[in-house]
């Protein structure tokens, strides 16, 4: 576990931007140590259930409000960084979604669709070493990026469906930290069975 103090920051790898929430800084592409862990399992779930519905209120159909999620993600995201894997999911959706494929190119949670997009996809992959599926259609490239050693197969960056459709574009060179940063924290939170 890690020592630092209990306010930590709480940022992606390679941003710059970061935001004050308990957690660890994540600026750069070292890999880092755990996030430190303040909340026994059962109040992570609950911090997420109370997210959850946070993030759901005021919602209209499936589009949620923005003041809803500005406030709810937050927790989402601290009850993510405590182990809890539904947050985890929830937070990588939610930020993919807004942050960066329903983004229109603006900023949102003070970071640019990119940052969220690579914020989106530590997440996912946490969620994944935690036992998340990345979905039937989805396995084979989930499967890569959840292992740094295996190398990406040809066109893996230019697939423009499912997991490997959200990296259409990218290059490893922006992947592998985040391969690299869900290795590392994959066990911060204990065995995940």
């Amino acid at each position: 576990m890690n020592k630092m103090g209990s306010l930590g920051w709480a940022c992606t790898l390679g941003m710059l931007a970061c935001s004050q929430w308990q957690g660890v800084r994540v600026i750069g592409r070292p890999v880092l140590p755990c996030p430190e862990q303040t909340m026994t399992a059962e109040a992570a779930a609950e911090l997420g259930r109370e997210g959850g519905v946070v993030v759901d209120a005021n919602r209209m159909g499936e589009h949620h409000h923005s003041e809803s999620l500005h406030t709810g993600l937050p927790m989402l995201k601290q009850a993510a960084l405590q182990g809890d894997v539904a947050s985890m999911s929830s937070y990588a959706s939610l930020v993919l979604w807004y942050g960066y494929i329903d983004t229109d190119g603006k900023r949102f949670l003070g970071r640019t669709p990119f940052q969220n997009a690579k914020e989106g996809l530590l997440f996912t992959l946490l969620a994944g070493h935690r036992g998340e599926s990345g979905g039937a259609d989805d396995e084979e490239a989930f499967q890569v990026l959840l292992d740094p050693t295996m190398p990406y197969p040809a066109g893996f960056f230019d697939d423009g469906s499912g997991i490997a459709g959200l990296l259409n574009g990218w290059k490893p060179v922006d992947v592998d930290p985040i391969r690299q940063q869900a290795v590392r924290w994959k066990d911060c939170w204990g065995d995940p069975s």
